[in-house]
C-alpha cells in the first residue's frame, strides 16, 4: 500500500526540489559567499558590515536590540562584536543603566563603512542583475531570469535540484 503522498523516495524528491525553506537557506549561503568574497580584501564579512551599518545608522544601540533588528542569536552578536571591537571598528560603552551596554561605531569603523560602500553597491547591482554570471544559480533556485542554452532570455529552471550542472557552483 502506497502512502497518500507517495513513496518515501518520491516524497524526499519533491521536498528537495520544492522546499522553499531549503531553497532560501541555500540562496542565503550563495549570496553570503558572494558578499564575503568581495569584502574579504577589506578585511571583513557581510555579517560584520551589516552590524557596522546598523550601528552607524541607528547611533548607539544596545547589543540585544542590534541582535533583534538583525535576527541574530545573542552568542553570534557577542562573538562578532568582540572581534569588531578588537579591530577598532566599534566601541562598547555604558548603556542607559548600570547593567546595560551600548555599541557605537568608531571613526575607523565609519571610514571602513565608507570604503566598503562602492564594493557593496557593485554587489547589489550584480546580485540583482539577471544577466550577471550568478543568474544561472538564481534561476536554479527559481529566482530571476537566466539565458537558456540557445541564448534566449526565457527563464531556465533546473528540472532537478541535484542537477550536476549547478553542483560545481554550490561546492566551489
Amino acid at each position: 500500500m502506497t502512502a497518500p503522498y507517495g513513496t518515501p523516495k518520491e516524497i524526499a524528491r519533491q521536498m528537495t526540489n520544492d522546499c522553499i525553506a531549503m531553497r532560501l537557506r541555500q540562496l542565503n549561503r550563495i549570496v553570503t559567499r558572494l558578499y564575503d568574497d568581495a569584502l574579504r580584501p577589506l578585511g571583513f564579512t557581510i555579517n560584520q558590515l551589516n552590524i557596522l551599518a546598523t550601528i552607524v545608522s541607528r547611533g548607539p544601540i544596545p547589543p540585544g536590540q542590534l541582535g533583534q533588528m538583525l535576527g541574530m542569536e545573542k552568542s553570534t552578536v557577542s562573538r562578532t562584536v568582540d572581534r569588531m571591537c578588537k579591530r577598532g571598528w566599534i566601541d562598547v560603552g555604558p548603556g542607559k543603566d548600570k547593567r546595560s551596554q551600548s555599541l557605537k561605531a568608531t571613526s575607523q569603523g565609519r571610514q571602513l563603512l565608507a570604503t566598503a560602500a562602492p564594493v557593496w553597491q557593485e554587489l547589489q547591482v550584480t546580485v540583482l542583475d539577471s544577466t550577471a554570471e550568478n543568474a544561472g544559480l538564481l534561476a536554479s533556485l527559481g529566482i530571476g531570469n537566466a539565458p537558456n542554452a540557445d541564448g534566449n532570455d526565457d527563464v531556465a529552471v533546473a528540472d532537478d535540484f541535484y542537477s550536476d550542472e549547478y553542483a560545481a557552483d554550490f561546492y566551489a
